[in-house]
C-alpha cells in the first residue's frame, strides 16, 4: 500500500452499520467503541464510533480526523475513512416523540490482525521471542521518530501505551489513537488542567505539576519496552533495581524462557541503537 496515496474517503452511515452487523458486540476490537467491519468481499477496516458527548463537536471531530488522516508511515495506523452525517429522526423525549437532529461520527482505519501490544504482553501462553520483540520496540521507535523529528511541525502522542500499540498480520508495530495529541515546538513546554494520558505511563513532571513538553513520550517509551522486556508482571519489580540489577533479571528471564520452550537463537540478535531524539 502506498501510504502517500491514500486519502481517506467519506462513508455513509448505513455502510458501516451494515459491515459492522448493527456495530453488534461480536464485533467489538478491544475498546467498545471500536467494531471490525467486514465487507462481503473479505476486506476489513475498524470502526471508530465517535458517539455524542460533552465538548464532542464539530471542532473536536475535525482534530480527531485531522491528526490521522495527515500521517503517512509504515508504523502509524492509517486513517482509510471517516463519517460525518447528521440526520432528523422522532426520538422520545418526555413522554412523547419529537424530531431532533442526529449527527453520526466515525473514523475507520486499517484493520490490525493481531491486535493491540497490550494483549501480546499479557499473554504468557502466547509470548513472542525476543526477534519479534526487539522488531516490535524498533518499530514503535520509527514511528516516533516520523511523527517528533520528520514531521514540520511534530506532533506529540502524549497517550503512548500498549494498548495504543497495535500489531498487524506480520506483528509490524503501529501508533494509534491520536486523540490526546498535541503540536508543540521543538524546545516547547505547556502547563496544562487537562488530564492526558494514562497513570503509569505518565512522566513525573506530568504528575507532580501538569507540565507537558516535547520529551513527554520518553517515559512512556521506557515503560512500554520494560513490560515487552519483562512481561506483565516484572515492571513492578524492576522499580526497585539498579541499572545492573534490571539487565541481569531480564537476562535470567529471557535464559529460563529459551530452556523452557527448547527455542536457542543460532547467533546473538544484537543491533546498533539508533537515534531516536
Amino acid at each position: 500500500m502506498d501510504l502517500e496515496s491514500v486519502v481517506p474517503r467519506s462513508m455513509a452511515f448505513h455502510l458501516l452499520e451494515k459491515i459492522t452487523d448493527g456495530f453488534s458486540e461480536q464485533r467489538k476490537l478491544g475498546s467498545g467503541y471500536i467494531k471490525k467491519g467486514l465487507y462481503e468481499d473479505g476486506k476489513k477496516i475498524a470502526v471508530k464510533m465517535l458517539y455524542p458527548m460533552p465538548g464532542l463537536d464539530d471542532e473536536q471531530f475535525e482534530k480527531e480526523y485531522h491528526n490521522p488522516a495527515s500521517l503517512h508511515h509504515k508504523n502509524i495506523v492509517q486513517l482509510v475513512g471517516y463519517c460525518h452525517e447528521t440526520r432528523r429522526e422522532y426520538l422520545p423525549y418526555n413522554g412523547k416523540m419529537v424530531l431532533a437532529e442526529m449527527t453520526q461520527r466515525a473514523l475507520c482505519f486499517e484493520f490490525m490482525q493481531n491486535g493491540s501490544l497490550d494483549s501480546c504482553i499479557s499473554d504468557e501462553s502466547n509470548g513472542h521471542d525476543w526477534h519479534t520483540r526487539y522488531s516490535i520496540i524498533k518499530g514503535i521507535c520509527h514511528g516516533l521518530k516520523y511523527l517528533h523529528v520528520e514531521l514540520k511541525p511534530p506532533i506529540f502522542h502524549l497517550d503512548l501505551k500498549p494498548a495504543n500499540i497495535l500489531l498487524d498480520e506480520n506483528m509490524v508495530p503501529k501508533i494509534a489513537d491520536f486523540g490526546l495529541s498535541r503540536l508543540l515546538g521543538e524546545e516547547q513546554t505547556q502547563i496544562t488542567n487537562s488530564s492526558l494520558g494514562t497513570r503509569g505511563y505518565l512522566p513525573p513532571e506530568y504528575i507532580e505539576r501538569n507540565v507537558i513538553s516535547n520529551k513527554f513520550y520518553i517515559f512512556s517509551l521506557g515503560v512500554v519496552i520494560i513490560k515487552l522486556m519483562t512481561g506483565p508482571t516484572g515492571y513492578s519489580k524492576c522499580a526497585e533495581m539498579s541499572s545492573q540489577e534490571f539487565i541481569e533479571q531480564v537476562q535470567r528471564n529471557w535464559r529460563d524462557r529459551l530452556l523452557a520452550t527448547s527455542v536457542y537463537a543460532s547467533e546473538p540478535y544484537y543491533e546498533e541503537n539508533e537515534d531516536i531524539h
